[in-house]
């Protein structure tokens, strides 16, 4: 006679194992994400400022063709920046706002603002890993993350102002106030959570390495009201 499970012993066995997928499952495929994310970023960074060196090379520095309130940013980005990227749509949200998808599926909205005095942000650039959570003025640290350009020509994480990653910004923010505003979103009103805007998360990945750490505020926290 051979031994063998009964059936109940199996289905017992089948049972566990299923309790322990749905357990871990979920922060396996989160892991993913966290990675797919990161690596998007690092990777759109790296294509936007390929893009402003190749046009440097043949229009001098970016700060000297910046568009203009008569290019504006859909004709600008065409003539200047488009023609070093692999895109498959664009299309314009509104009279400023216009709207880039990559091959990958990822893109971005930009638009620009008044190049006046005290406004550093020249040009607002908000990702998105995917092209259906582009939304204009949304960067929510998961899905979308805000960059922009100065009007020094520098391209950045966040805005020109937070940003001290090789550059001579006059602010300069540690890890740990990184994280703060990443968690809360709080740039704009410190004692009001936002979010969907986010402001330092850019930052904080590209602070660490790239990489999405065990500690990044995946999911935004709410501001306790004191």
């Amino acid at each position: 006679m051979k031994n063998g499970f009964t059936m109940s012993e199996v289905l017992i066995t089948l049972g566990i194992i299923g309790i322990i997928a749905a357990m871990t499952l979920p922060s396996i495929i989160e892991h993913h994400q966290k990675i797919v994310t990161a690596n998007k970023l690092k990777k759109f960074y790296t294509i936007m400022e390929q893009a402003i060196l190749l046009e440097e090379a043949k229009n001098e520095n970016i700060k000297y063709w910046l568009p203009t309130k008569e290019t504006n940013f859909e004709r600008w980005f065409n003539a200047h920046l488009a023609p070093h990227m692999e895109i498959i749509n664009t299309k314009k949200v509104d009279t400023k706002s216009y709207q880039v998808v990559f091959k990958d599926g990822s893109g971005f909205i930009g638009y620009q603002t008044s190049l006046s005095e005290g406004n550093e942000n020249y040009i607002h650039i908000f990702y998105c890993t995917d092209k259906k959570y582009c939304k204009y003025n949304v960067f929510d640290g998961k899905h979308s993350f805000l960059f922009g350009i100065c009007k020094d020509g520098r391209f950045v994480t966040s805005l020109c102002t937070d940003n001290n990653a090789g550059n001579s910004s006059s602010e300069s923010f540690t890890r740990e106030e990184l994280l703060k505003s990443c968690k809360y979103g709080n740039h704009d009103n410190a004692d009001v959570s936002t979010p969907e805007k986010r402001h330092q998360c850019a930052r904080l990945i590209q602070y660490d390495g790239w990489k999405i750490k065990p500690d990044y505020p995946w999911r935004p926290a709410i501001l306790e009201k004191k």
